[in-house]
């Protein structure tokens, strides 16, 4: 068995990442803004959130190469440099890509056609708990209803399927609670993304007066903060 695999640098590309992303969207934002042609010349409104969606898009991409990042690397004995270490059940993986196939259930696992379900909070928690006494995945369960409102927030930018339409307005709704549960015509991802917090994400939260793309890039960094302690 050779050298337990490494995780912080896992943590510290995502936070990177999240950095990137919330830094794209500041800077659309402070673009000029008209449904008019101008000159200079300026971002018509649609293009600007359209923008937001893709960069949220990118935002849970990479929460979720996180979550499967760090996991299978404390299945092969990877150690925080702060000296954190989930403490195993059933042994230890002898690499990364055993990690992948004992944490699949598959022994014929190919990550280049496979993938773990890290895109589903309680799946990753299930598998933590099977495989460790104790880890520091726990915080997922007390932000279960957010992550899985991002993945349809995320899953409404990337499709046009009557699903993920019906999807993304209950999302809107659970969030903006809007008269008789109605949105606007045309509401979309890159809409509720930019409109500010006043539910389910803690009264910081609003205090802060965050919009919804502020609060999950704070509530993501927090977690693998918590993640990779």
């Amino acid at each position: 068995m050779g050298r337990p695999p490494k995780v912080d640098h896992v943590k510290q590309a995502f936070l990177a990442s999240v950095a990137s992303s919330t830094l794209l969207v500041q800077a659309v934002l402070n673009l000029p803004s008209s449904v008019r042609v101008t000159n200079p010349p300026s971002l018509h409104p649609k293009y600007t959130r359209k923008i937001v969606g893709l960069a949220f898009m990118g935002l849970v991409a990479s929460w979720e190469e996180f979550l499967e990042r760090s996991l299978v690397r404390y299945l092969a004995g990877a150690t925080t440099d702060s000296g954190y270490q989930p403490a195993l059940k059933h042994g230890q993986a002898d690499s990364i890509e055993h990690a992948y196939k004992v944490l699949s259930l598959d022994p014929s696992y190919q990550s280049a056609n496979s993938y773990l379900k890290v895109s589903d909070p309680a799946w990753v928690r299930s598998r933590a708990d099977f495989f460790f006494k104790r880890h520091s995945f726990g915080g997922l369960q007390n932000s279960a209803d957010l992550l899985k409102h991002a993945s349809k927030i995320r899953n409404r930018v990337a499709h046009e399927s009557s699903k993920c339409k019906s999807d993304f307005k209950s999302t809107a709704i659970f969030f903006l609670q809007p008269a008789n549960n109605q949105l606007s015509q045309g509401y979309s991802s890159g809409d509720l993304l930019l409109s500010p917090v006043f539910r389910h994400f803690g009264q910081n939260v609003v205090q802060l007066q965050l919009n919804h793309f502020q609060a999950y890039a704070e509530r993501y960094s927090v977690l693998a903060n918590q993640i990779v302690p």
